[in-house]
């Protein structure tokens, strides 16, 4: 489809291990599933490059949808998750408060070591980096809301809690949505 310039991807489901951090969580059967459904979709576009974030479940998420377009995948550190020290908030009560706090403050390093907005930069720098249009970047939740959100001008916590695992933004080259997938 004609105009696409970025489709920015949050990853597939991780399959949730709370003795491990969250950053060395794979892809569950499911999530795979919705990732390779998705790539159907993706594939519409045409994208001619694929950068994911480096860890586990946003790599497979990034080498299904890659596998499917027959592209390679790159690795992007600039595409990971807003840093945050403690990255197991306990109940997901406690950790959907804690989210809420990083959205309300975006200008604090609420739970962590970057603030939201250092996020949504660096988020944005990384992209601007890659000049192979339109590519697929593969990412997290919580900079995909803050990023997106601005771009569009949406509430970025309303935004995160409307994600889907996976989900997917076409944009075109002015930062205009053309499509969620």
């Amino acid at each position: 489809m004609a105009g696409a310039s970025l489709i920015l991807v949050r990853h597939g489901r991780p399959l949730i291990d709370p003795d491990r951090p969250s950053t060395t969580w794979p892809l569950c059967p499911e999530g795979r599933e919705a990732v390779e459904a998705l790539a159907e979709k993706i594939a519409a576009y045409r994208p001619v490059a694929v950068a994911t974030s480096p860890e586990p479940k946003a790599r497979e998420t990034a080498e299904i949808i890659a596998g499917r377009l027959g592209l390679p995948v790159g690795l992007d550190p600039g595409l990971h998750e807003h840093k945050r020290q403690s990255l197991s908030f306990g109940t997901e009560e406690a950790f959907r408060e804690k989210i809420a706090r990083i959205f309300e403050a975006p200008g604090q390093p609420v739970g962590g070591i970057e603030t939201a907005d250092a996020a949504c930069e660096r988020l944005s720098a990384a992209l601007a980096q890659h000049r192979s249009r339109p590519l697929v970047a593969v990412t997290h939740g919580t900079v995909l809301s803050v990023y997106v959100a601005r771009l569009l001008g949406l509430d970025a916590h309303d935004l995160w809690r409307s994600l889907h695992l996976p989900d997917a933004f076409v944009l075109d080259a002015d930062g205009s949505l053309i499509e969620r997938l």
